[in-house]
């Protein structure tokens, strides 16, 4: 090794040494996020509907605690039980340690804010109406825990499903359709409701879209004959229901027999996923002879 090599490598070094120095300086140390960030995200579910998209995303194993109304799917009964969609128990929660807290705006306010004071995060959800909504508030919760890929994923394929089975019914007949949601008293689909879309794209007419209330008297809906009527059985005894309009033979729902019960689980919080495939399961009723179409 020849003395001029070790005289310029003994002007390097140092200045390698401190550029190493410099470099290592500029790198983050690991804190206490970083560290919180390595392990499962631990997540509290406020809403069916929540829940249920965060197995769709992948994120099942993340779930700590969710809602007595949190069903679906099966998986998720086994979960721990922090209270009721409208008023969780903040004890319960607290004694989770969630790393993220998802709700939608029916969630008590006040307690959404208690949460938040006591540093919990906490992220909420406007309640979709219509089907382009619903897609938005799964991608919304996609960028939230982190899983944005597969939310558009899965967005794409529902929004594929739905589209198609607007095209099969574009040709069809359109039935006149009323959806009744509620008894006492007695409460139909509106335009402004979320089963309108259910009801348009499946190829049919809601017969009550022009009202600005939901709240209308059955002999009103005597008088608008629908073809179709379709019992969401959400705080209903459906067949009760069913038989409450055997009182009125001259409609033709009831002269035809047609008139459905339909699960308020399929229908008032889905998922875009679950939208897609109850949206093929409403249309096989409107459309009976077209079934295979739509399976």
């Amino acid at each position: 090794m020849t003395a001029s090599f070790l005289t310029r490598m003994s002007r390097v070094l140092p200045v390698m040494a401190a550029a190493v120095i410099i470099l290592c300086l500029a790198l983050p140390a690991p804190d206490a996020t970083a560290q919180k960030a390595a392990r499962p995200l631990r997540i509290i579910s406020l809403s069916p509907a929540v829940t249920e998209s965060l197995y769709l995303l992948g994120l099942g194993e993340n779930i700590v605690g969710v809602t007595t109304y949190c069903n679906r799917p099966k998986e998720a009964r086994a979960k721990e039980k922090v209270g009721t969609v409208i008023q969780p128990n903040l004890e319960r929660i607290l004694k989770l340690r969630p790393d993220l807290v998802l709700a939608m705006t029916l969630t008590d306010p006040k307690t959404v804010q208690k949460m938040r004071d006591l540093r919990l995060n906490v992220v909420t959800f406007t309640i979709a109406d219509t089907f382009s909504g619903l897609c938005d508030v799964f991608l919304e919760m996609g960028k939230a825990t982190g899983r944005s890929a597969e939310a558009v994923r899965v967005v794409g394929t529902a929004r594929a499903r739905v589209d198609a089975i607007k095209r099969r019914t574009a040709r069809l007949p359109k039935p006149a359709v009323l959806v009744q949601i509620g008894s006492k008293p007695f409460f139909v689909a509106t335009k402004d409701v979320f089963m309108n879309d259910f009801i348009e794209f499946a190829g049919a007419v809601n017969v009550f879209r022009d009202v600005a209330s939901g709240n209308v008297g059955r002999e009103e809906a005597v008088l608008r004959d629908p073809d179709v009527i379709l019992i969401v059985t959400m705080g209903l005894t459906g067949e009760n229901e069913r038989l409450a309009w055997k009182r009125f033979p001259t409609v033709k729902a009831v002269k035809n027999d047609r008139i459905y019960l339909v699960d308020s689980d399929d229908v008032c919080s889905p998922t875009p996923v679950s939208f897609a495939r109850s949206l093929g399961d409403i249309a096989m009723l409107l459309h009976p002879g077209e079934a295979e179409e739509f399976r």
